[in-house]
């Protein structure tokens, strides 16, 4: 039986290596010849605007980039495979470039952090994509944004309702849409999606960093070494609350548990629905179906206050540490970190930058953002901080809290015994 298993995995395995075969594009000038770099990319993320690049770059440098294609479903335990095997690609992507520190081996990273580039980057930006440690690993593929409550304006208009400020402005605005005939807030749990309800989450969790800024780093450091737990912060249970209050008034949609991200977009999209927890990459397929949508973006109150935004930096380029072409692979992400290429890229796809020099249109939530930014109500989500964190387990207990199975109290619960188990995995200090 033993054997049985051990072929059979070692099928797998041979299956999995097999099916990172490829495409093609890239570079930047390289000293003696040229190269074909390996780049491994979701489907979900190649899009026009990155293809585009990766002509520019082949054509510049006379290199090639061979890009490899998977499902993000496939994604990582592919890249693992191809890393443990020594096979790994020269540049790959990670969901998250701040997330990565903690879901993916550090030492997979060459550190960026010396490349001139850097100097260019907006404080803002910088602290979108920077590890805890100040590290950066890479460059965003998608717009980096935050999260916050994506709204439809002519039907906030139509119903003489004013952007609230406070939670119980929140709910007086949500049943005078409801009783409108109109869904309040918009969540979706179905296929995977249940992220949908943890972007609220994150949002709403943001709090706690804004009631602590006085501590500056210090709150994750004590966070980060177990000197406070999950529980320990009332701000974490009171926005679940805020969430099942949500639910139990009636404010969401009925069908959350089916509700896919396709669906989400048909629905804000024809006004089914005022509201919906969302992030700046909802906006181009949104608005490829409806281009006239009137929208705009604010936080979800908090208690007595108007609230804070969860920044996320955004799926991310970075190059393998142990790439077999490292110095064209460099080259390949400082030409793409060039002001006229960031430019170019951003230009295709409105949005925040993280480059303080680089001209970028802003989109219905970028605009909104910085000034969230500017006024130092902007954090890093949890996701981005704590490294203890997994965000698929998060995503997996809020979608049991939503369906009422567990309460606020016993989801940070659950959350915080997950975390044990991740930080003495990686013998974290403290834990």
């Amino acid at each position: 039986m033993k054997k049985r298993v051990k072929a059979i995995a070692g099928l797998i395995l041979v299956a999995l290596l097999a099916a990172c075969s490829s495409n093609s594009t890239e570079s930047t000038p390289v000293k003696s010849g040229k190269v074909v770099l390996k780049f491994m990319v979701t489907n979900e993320n190649y899009s026009d605007r990155l293809k585009d690049f990766i002509a520019n770059y082949e054509t510049s440098s006379g290199n090639k980039v061979d890009v490899q294609l998977l499902p993000a479903a496939e994604f990582d335990s592919m890249l693992k495979v191809k890393m443990m095997s020594d096979e790994g690609p020269d540049l790959f992507v990670t969901d998250d470039i701040a997330m990565s520190q903690f879901n993916v081996p550090k030492e997979w990273f060459e550190d960026l952090s010396e490349r001139p580039w850097v100097q260019r980057l907006s404080d803002g930006g910088r602290k979108m994509i920077e590890w805890n440690d100040s590290r950066i690993t890479g460059l965003p593929i998608t717009n980096p944004g935050g999260f916050g409550i994506l709204y439809n304006k002519s039907i906030f208009s139509e119903l003489g309702l004013e952007v609230p400020t406070t939670w119980n402005e929140f709910l007086a605005a949500c049943e005078k849409v409801k009783l409108a005939g109109i869904t309040p807030v918009n969540i979706q749990l179905a296929n995977g999606s249940e992220f949908g309800t943890t972007h609220m989450m994150h949002q709403l969790f943001v709090n706690a960093e804004l009631n602590r800024m006085e501590q500056g780093d210090q709150f994750w450091e004590d966070m980060n070494t177990h000197k406070i737990k999950l529980t320990d912060i009332p701000e974490y249970e009171q926005a679940l609350s805020q969430m099942i209050e949500l639910k139990e008034k009636g404010y969401i949609n009925e069908d959350f548990i089916s509700n896919t991200f396709e669906l989400t977009q048909e629905k804000i999209g024809t006004g089914k629905v005022a509201m919906h927890p969302a992030g700046d990459f909802i906006l181009e397929p949104l608005l490829a179906k409806y281009p006239e949508l009137d929208l705009g973006f604010f936080s979800m109150p908090f208690g007595d206050t108007p609230g804070a935004i969860s920044l996320y930096a955004g799926v991310g380029m970075s190059v393998n540490a142990k790439a077999k072409h490292k110095e064209a692979a460099l080259q390949m992400i400082d030409f793409f970190a060039s002001k006229e290429q960031q430019e170019a890229f951003m230009g295709k796809a409105p949005g925040t930058s993280v480059f303080a020099d680089v001209n970028a249109e802003a989109n219905i939530i970028s605009a909104e953002l910085q000034k969230y930014m500017d006024s130092g109500k902007a954090f890093m989500g949890m996701f981005g901080r704590y490294e203890a964190w997994n965000d698929m387990d998060a995503r997996k207990i809020m979608q049991e809290m939503m369906i009422g199975n567990k309460s606020p109290k016993q989801v940070l619960e659950e959350l915080n015994a997950k975390a044990e188990i991740i930080a003495k995995g990686k013998k974290l200090q403290g834990w």
